[in-house]
């Protein structure tokens, strides 16, 4: 289902009856089964494909951690240890996420190789149906067996994490959840205020707002990026602010919906944006930005490639990787993974220039404070917003625009 939609609506209210009518012990059950009737809805052959990932992330966790007790009194014996289980385990996840995302992009760019090189038949891509949500759900399965792995986070029940894997507010569009916080929420059902109905009610009108009255109207004035032959002067900038208002309210319109979701439910679900636009630094932007994405990318990318433990050039590398990375998360395709470098770099120059730049950060802070805020908000927003060209366009088409942006600029 589609939130926006008149059948997400009559779903939401007839489960929002039922989920407090029936008694608390019952509710995990509910939630495991209005999740699936949620997917199912949208293709039921994918209803099969994330059941079998709950079922095989589940018991993989479970074997890692009885494998962790069995290790904790002597040395791992032969294949079968945590750490392999561990591997094998994300191995599954991630391989099922290259297989239905991005196997048409390797095959495209596999094809342009023979192409370029001239040998060879081109790789025949069969029809695949990218699975509704995939993205989130398999970074939430990863988050789970992470945590098993390090030990931070209770197992809990098949029925918990299933409940957990598809929570149908957050099962397709965000935020990316933590399980012990929702577990805990299971565990400790609260009871029926009507708060959650002004609250929930109140942040779905909000979202639906944001995505349906201004995202969507913002389509009149991006066409530019995806066809910039056909534009001239103001046009290429009125796209640019365009599409960054869109996809802004876009996204966050979303987020909203799955929260107000949620709590109608009772639950609480992470936040996911704070004014992304009025931050004073990239870093900062990335800090408010999906902030549920943000924390998951920090915790299980670039964190595990060593952070900031090394010097400015190792860091720099780290920011560079897990942006581009993020990047594909976001789309399968060339352009999405050029739009994470880009972010990625901007990053790292902040540190540098954090690091490096004291000299001139003496001269900056002797101006006044509000002057500094308003150019740094005005930087880092203009910064974004060329990222977005990236975002929103093919590799060709984005160049031929940044092109042409440039030109109206009379450089």
């Amino acid at each position: 289902m589609i939130f926006n939609t008149w059948v997400y609506g009559a779903f939401l209210a007839g489960f929002f009856i039922l989920y407090w009518a029936v008694p608390p012990r019952g509710r995990t059950a509910a939630l495991l089964a209005a999740g699936l009737v949620f997917y199912t809805y949208y293709l039921p052959a994918h209803t099969l494909l994330i059941a079998a990932l709950i079922l095989a992330t589940y018991g993989l966790g479970a074997l890692i951690d009885r494998l962790k007790a069995v290790e904790a009194g002597a040395p791992p014996k032969g294949f079968l240890n945590v750490k392999t289980v561990f591997v094998l385990s994300l191995s599954l996840c991630l391989g099922v996420l290259a297989y239905y995302k991005y196997l048409d992009l390797l095959a495209a760019t596999f094809d342009g190789l023979i192409l370029l090189l001239r040998f060879g038949a081109p790789y025949q891509v069969p029809d695949i149906v990218i699975p509704l949500g995939l993205s989130f759900f398999v970074f939430e399965f990863v988050h789970y067996l992470a945590e098993i792995y390090k030990g931070t986070t209770p197992r809990g029940s098949l029925a918990e994490y299933a409940a957990f894997g598809l929570f149908f507010p957050t099962l397709v569009a965000g935020p990316i959840k933590r399980f012990q916080p929702f577990l805990e929420q299971l565990r400790s059902p609260a009871g029926f205020r009507i708060e959650y109905v002004s609250e929930g009610l109140y942040r779905i009108l909000i979202g639906l707002g944001k995505k349906v009255i201004i995202a969507d109207s913002m389509a009149t004035f991006t066409g530019p990026l995806t066809n910039p032959l056909n534009a001239a002067g103001a046009d290429y900038w009125v796209a640019v602010y365009a599409f960054a208002i869109k996809i802004y309210f876009d996204f966050a319109g979303y987020s909203d919906i799955a929260i107000g979701s949620a709590r109608l439910l009772g639950i609480r679900v992470p936040e996911n944006f704070n004014r992304p636009y009025l931050q004073q630094n990239i870093s900062a932007f990335w800090n408010h930005w999906h902030m549920s994405l943000s924390s998951w990318i920090k915790d299980y990318l670039y964190i595990p490639l060593g952070g900031n433990r090394g010097t400015l050039l190792f860091t720099t590398k780290n920011l560079i990787i897990a942006m581009a990375l993020c990047g594909l998360w976001h789309g399968a395709a060339w352009n999405f993974v050029v739009w994470g470098l880009y972010h990625g770099a901007g990053m790292g120059l902040y540190r540098i220039y954090r690091k490096k730049g004291a000299p001139l950060i003496k001269y900056i802070e002797m101006l006044p404070g509000p002057l500094i805020k308003a150019v740094s908000v005005f930087i880092t927003f203009h910064f974004v917003c060329i990222g977005w060209i990236f975002f929103a366009a093919d590799l060709n088409t984005a160049f031929q625009f940044l092109a042409s942006l440039i030109k109206t600029l009379n450089l």
